[in-house]
């Protein structure tokens, strides 16, 4: 009788390690599982906003990149010299001038000379030979910048006036002629430019 009860005591024992142990095991698996649910889900979470928040950076990028593109057309901090202004302040060699070329092998050229006035629409250069007028004769084109400083204005704004200008080479005899015959200082070695456009400064 004795034998027979510590027989059914040791199976109860096993019984219950058994199914204490099943049941840790079932937990185990089932919280290794929600917690790989829940890092896949957070991963997909993650990957979905990724490309939400690259595209709005890349927007920001855009936006900033045409707001620095634009800014020097909308400030219109030092614009306040129009053609005919530009032109009496050449005329009166106010401002420094820069005209720049593209070189033959497609490098830039810049180099600073005196304009003159040949009339309301043209300016012109008694050049020597050199990389610009090589450049302008060669491109038919060129860039002048003409800037008019006063360091002792009380304003930055007025520190600085003058404009941007498009010069395109006038090869019309035509023209050429009248405007020589207008203007003893342009001669037939002149380089006589076009004004196409005048732009802003900064």
């Amino acid at each position: 009788m004795k034998k027979l009860a510590i027989a059914l005591l040791t199976l109860t024992l096993v019984f219950n390690l058994c199914a204490c142990g099943q049941s840790s095991s079932s937990a185990a698996t089932t919280a290794s599982t929600s917690a790989s649910t829940a890092s896949s889900e957070a991963a997909s979470s993650e990957a979905a906003s990724a490309p939400a928040a690259s595209s709005e950076a890349a927007s920001e990028t855009a936006v900033s990149a045409d707001a620095a593109a634009t800014a020097s057309a909308t400030t219109g901090l030092y614009t306040n010299l129009d053609q005919a202004a530009l032109l009496e302040a050449i005329g009166q060699f106010k401002g420094l001038c820069n005209v720049s070329t593209v070189n033959a092998d497609g490098t830039p050229n810049i180099a600073i000379f005196v304009p003159g006035v040949a009339d309301d629409s043209h300016i012109f250069f008694n050049w020597a030979d050199n990389a610009t007028k090589a450049n302008v004769l060669r491109e038919k084109t060129a860039i002048m910048s003409y800037d008019i400083a006063d360091p002792t204005a009380e304003e930055k704004a007025g520190r600085h006036s003058g404009a941007v200008v498009k010069l395109e080479l006038e090869e019309d005899a035509e023209v050429l002629a009248q405007l020589q015959e207008a203007n003893e200082s342009v001669s037939e070695a002149s380089v006589v430019l076009k004004i196409v456009e005048v732009l802003p400064v900064g």
